[in-house]
């Protein structure tokens, strides 16, 4: 019995001193760099850099959280005792954020925590909505990491602008910028910068003496004209009105002609629009508005108001067609630097009697 007892205990200390063996070799999980790729940066790196984590005890990677609340998906095949390598994810939904923040790391021999930097990259431009600006209306600026943005400029100047998303800006142009400008995007990642090219924007009139053609006449079946109507979108505006004589069988109003409106470049109509503010006493008015070209050739487009308050109707000079408008050709091959007069009027075969169309800010537009 004493000899079994004997070794009984022999074993048993054979035993303990194996096991403490084992111990010893196993080392706690230790991280002594992160290293992000490409670039080298130390215990920094930018969203969606692979990052290279050096240390001991690494073996048996079983999760990754970036700032105690994201997880981290990893390749299990990538990890050894010494090192393996993640990605550094950024999701807005999940709480991303830039700055330093804590990572932890658990392993088969433990758990590790350290601090990692999530830079904010370069913002970066992609494109503009439209492709070519116009002054004083809204642009819309397509691109990535609009996050913490702290300014634009464009041209050296402050401007408006909102914020949509981290993809998307909205800002607001001045009436009197001027194309070839650049625009300028900082945040603390850094800058963003594009070249503005802006719309040829050409006034023909605002009742208010500006424009290339001031000085406008009616005629035919009207029964009154004025061009100093007061209280319009932008002050003077002009006012026009039918009381059902089908005398002449049509009527108008125009500036008169003169040089061409648009240069001997912008020949393209799909790039070409008519801007004009209209309103008229019922819904029904039938406006009538003409386009002549410097070789005698006239296209038209006819539209109903819907609403007889203040709005900007915007055209495509494309959409305008032969037959004051009531033909079967449209206006797509018509070389738009030619034209040189605008006319406006009712639409006097079908329109309520009477009729009064107001008008104002006649603009064409090339981009």
């Amino acid at each position: 019995m004493i000899n079994k007892i004997k070794y009984s205990i022999i074993i048993l200390l054979a035993l303990t001193s194996f096991t403490a063996c084992q111990n010893d070799d196993m080392v706690t999980a230790n991280v002594d760099a992160m290293v992000a790729e490409p670039g080298d940066l130390l215990n920094q790196a930018f969203p969606q850099n692979k990052v290279r984590v050096e240390g001991e005890g690494l073996t048996g990677l079983k999760k990754i959280t970036l700032d105690n609340k994201i997880d981290v998906s990893f390749n299990p095949n990538y990890n050894s005792d010494k090192a393996f390598i993640f990605t550094i994810p950024f999701d807005e939904k999940l709480g991303s954020r830039f700055g330093v923040q804590p990572i932890t790391f658990v392993t088969a021999t433990g758990s590790v925590t350290k601090d990692i930097e999530i830079l904010q990259p370069v913002p970066t431009i992609v494109k503009t909505i439209p492709a070519v600006a116009t002054p004083g209306f809204p642009l819309e600026i397509q691109g990535t990491w609009f996050y913490n943005v702290s300014s634009i400029t464009l041209g050296g100047k402050a401007i408006s602008y909102s914020v949509n998303s981290s993809s998307s800006i909205i800002i607001g142009l001045p009436a009197d910028a001027v194309s070839g400008s650049e625009l300028v995007i900082t945040t603390p990642g850094g800058t963003a910068k594009k070249t503005i090219e802006f719309a040829t924007l050409i006034l023909v009139v605002d009742f208010d003496g500006a424009g290339l053609r001031k000085d406008w006449s009616a005629y035919g079946d009207v029964n009154t004209f004025n061009t100093n109507s007061t209280g319009g979108p932008t002050g003077n505006y002009a006012t026009f009105v039918w009381s059902g004589s089908t005398a002449n069988g049509y009527n108008g109003s125009s500036g008169g002609g003169g040089t061409n409106f648009l240069s001997v470049s912008n020949t393209d109509a799909t790039r070409a629009f008519l801007d004009i503010d209209v309103s008229a006493n019922v819904v029904g008015a039938q406006f009538a508005i003409q386009l002549n070209t410097i070789d005698g050739i006239n296209y038209g487009y006819n539209f109903k108001i819907t609403n007889v308050n203040w709005a900007t109707k915007t055209i495509s000079l494309a959409d305008f067609k032969d037959n004051y408008g009531y033909g079967s050709n449209p206006a797509t091959m018509l070389n738009v630097s030619k034209i040189n007069e605008i006319k406006v009027g009712i639409a006097q075969g079908d329109t309520p009697n009477p009729s009064v169309i107001k008008f104002d800010n006649i603009k064409i537009r090339y981009q």
